[in-house]
């Protein structure tokens, strides 16, 4: 007789899933990456920049995945499985941007900020570091002329991945490629960001995530270009959060992937998140649609 499937314990109208202790981190690894299919990064609504429109610093709530998700993702999803709720209430991590204001509200694109992930008692698990790179011409992926670039350090400051997004000659195409490494420089993973199409078919991402196309997807490949897995930027619904575009990313890890490569795929996944999801809350200008969350 097989054993009964685990549920979540539902309280209310709240889904609440038990979550297991995060290990102590004391020498700044990324073993607290292991054994766990995902992450869910909840980027926090910022009253004053819903009220004023002017940049504010991020700030980050993230959460350990339990479980691949089952079901199609969306904004039902985030609600039913309670992500955003415990995202909100027992984050696991917190961040932070610290980051010079005039390049907040000047050049939100390619501001330079560092950023420390701690846990609820203060403990440094890693950070991470974007120097400031203006950009003239910010037409990415049809043109641009620097690359746009981002580090994770752990705790003790020690590398362990570099992201990039390669400066674009003339062209004409909607996906932008980012560039993972780790400290010895080799490639570990290439995302792929298309504002068409995704490997999920068709025009997967167009005008994405909004309330009219809820799920942005960032294919992950490995260096050869084999197709690994996707991650996804979830629109949060129509709420405050839909209405002031935060994001709600979760971040699916490759099978098989070591701690390391792990925490190399967030690296990246945030390099997108300040440069392509940023770009459509720009875009968007604070209504609607676009990086959705809150």
């Amino acid at each position: 007789m097989s054993k009964p499937k685990k549920v979540p314990i539902v309280q209310g109208t709240r889904v609440v899933a038990p979550v297991p202790a995060m290990p102590a981190n004391p020498t700044g690894s990324t073993a607290w990456l292991a054994n766990v299919p995902g992450l869910f990064i909840r980027q926090r609504m910022e009253v004053m920049e819903a009220l004023t429109g002017c940049e504010t610093r991020n700030r980050y709530d993230i959460i350990r995945l339990l479980e691949r998700p089952s079901a199609q993702l969306s904004s039902d999803y985030l609600y039913a499985a309670g992500l955003r709720a415990e995202a909100s209430a027992n984050p696991l991590l917190k961040a932070k941007e610290r980051s010079d204001c005039c390049e907040r509200v000047c050049c939100p694109l390619f501001r330079g900020f560092t950023m420390d992930f701690i846990d609820a008692r203060g403990t440094p698990f890693f950070s991470l570091e974007r120097p400031f790179v203006c950009e003239p011409c910010p037409c990415w992926p049809c043109y641009s002329c620097h690359s746009q670039r981002l580090s994770m350090n752990d705790k003790d400051g020690a590398l362990l991945a570099t992201a990039h997004e390669p400066a674009y000659g003339c062209g004409c195409t909607c996906e932008r490629s980012f560039f993972v490494e780790d400290p010895s420089g080799a490639q570990v993973y290439r995302l792929a960001a298309d504002d068409c199409s995704a490997r999920s078919g068709g025009c997967s991402n167009f005008c994405a995530p909004s309330c009219c196309n809820e799920t942005f997807d960032v294919d992950v490949f490995t260096p050869g270009g084999e197709y690994i897995n996707t991650s996804t930027f979830v629109w949060p619904g129509c709420n405050c959060g839909g209405l002031t575009e935060r994001s709600n990313l979760i971040a699916a890890f490759p099978e098989g992937a070591s701690t390391d490569e792990r925490a190399a795929l967030i690296a990246g996944l945030m390099l997108v998140e300040y440069t392509v999801m940023e770009k459509k809350r720009q875009q968007d200008g604070g209504g609607g649609g676009g990086g959705g969350g809150g």
